[in-house]
């Protein structure tokens, strides 16, 4: 399995290997969340000491138990980390074992704690009936494109699906329900973890809480939005998984290596072209790995996600030099228009920032 480059300062440990470090580090990082909560908290007391006297009396009682929830709430979120981290052993077997045999418990970096903060948000968006609209916005269109393509049900386990950066699995799990083989492709430990506790390990709708707005200080209305609760998963998952003449599986690695001598019927790239370093070769594999006539439906942004970034290389291209290039490659554009999205917003936030999502259904033609 080609490890992600989820990568921060090494674990301690001679003679280990590239993809055990990479495990050890997101292990270490989900860890970590509770004494980072702890000090969140902690600068939380402070700030409220420096409020004027008579402020402080009047709302002594409501910060007293909203800083009790916290750590409550905090203390929760990270068992759930921590049942997520133990439970990818099952998925990843030996160097599991290794990695816990190196680890050290220290303190991540910003970039790594920052991505556990997301990946909760992620269990938001993905997973739970708060990130029902931002699903319908992007992932409900491509659904309908391709039921409105293979409009017979009972020929659709024929269909093969690649969902390159997919994240938590919703979208690929969702196309698996509407009858659909389909392969998942996924590059961080972060979200191959967290998506693998969800698909296996969640029995019934609702099993879980988490609580995704703990730190969500800017743009608050009300301290009491930053303690809600959200419930995972929001649909029936092991029944989907039974009986079915199509399959879903899920592959770790990079893109670029995976997708490379493999044929699709159909890929699905849904918030993921901007995260090439080279969106030529991610044009050109995909050009590759579908046969003539097959299809390529494309959903997203363009915030390249590697530019400015110091020892990497990003070709950022306007998204008119990209649609001219997958022409000139050889593919033929079907439909194409905007789509407003969000992205892990918090709703009941001051801020409520929007994407303007470029989404095409394009068919390969001969080069």
């Amino acid at each position: 399995m080609a490890h992600p480059t989820d990568h921060e300062e090494p674990a301690e440990g001679s003679g280990v290997d590239d993809e055990t470090r990479a495990i050890e580090e997101v292990i270490n990082a989900f860890g970590f969340y509770g004494k980072f909560g702890t000090e969140k908290i902690l600068k939380t007391i402070q700030q409220m000491k420096l409020y004027p006297a008579d402020f402080q009396a009047l709302v002594a009682n409501k910060n007293k138990e909203f800083v009790t929830s916290m750590r409550e709430k905090i203390d929760h979120n990270h068992s759930i980390l921590k049942m997520i981290a133990n439970n990818a052993a099952e998925m990843i077997g030996e160097n599991h074992t290794k990695a816990l045999r190196i680890h050290q418990s220290r303190r991540p970096s910003g970039e790594f704690l920052s991505k556990v903060i997301s990946t909760i948000r992620q269990i938001c968006r993905e997973w739970s009936s708060e990130g029902a609209p931002e699903r319908e916005a992007t992932f409900q269109p491509i659904i309908e494109e391709l039921n409105s393509i293979f409009s017979n049900p009972e020929d659709r386990h024929e269909v093969r699906i690649l969902t390159p950066g997919c994240g938590l699995g919703r979208l690929a799990h969702d196309l698996v329900t509407e009858g659909y083989t389909v392969q998942g492709n996924e590059f961080s430990y972060f979200m191959l973890f967290t998506s693998y506790f969800i698909l296996n390990c969640c029995k019934e709708p609702d099993q879980f809480t988490i609580y995704p707005f703990l730190f969500d200080k800017s743009n608050c209305w009300d301290s009491e939005d930053r303690l809600r609760a959200v419930t995972f998963p929001d649909k029936s998952l092991v029944p989907t998984m039974s009986s079915r003449l199509n399959s879903f599986s899920m592959c770790a690695g990079d893109f670029l290596e995976i997708i490379r001598g493999s044929e699709f019927d159909v890929i699905v790239s849904a918030w993921f072209l901007d995260t090439a370093h080279d969106v030529f070769k991610y044009i050109d594999a995909i050009y590759d790995a579908l046969p003539i006539g097959g299809i390529w439906i494309n959903v997203g942004p363009l915030t390249w996600h590697y530019e400015d970034m110091i020892g990497e290389t990003s070709i950022e291209l306007p998204y008119s030099d990209v649609m001219l290039r997958i022409r000139q490659k050889g593919f033929e554009v079907i439909t194409e228009k905007e789509i407003d999205s969000k992205y892990t917003v918090n709703r009941r936030s001051m801020l409520q920032s929007q994407f303007k999502c470029a989404y095409f259904y394009a068919r390969k033609g001969p080069q």
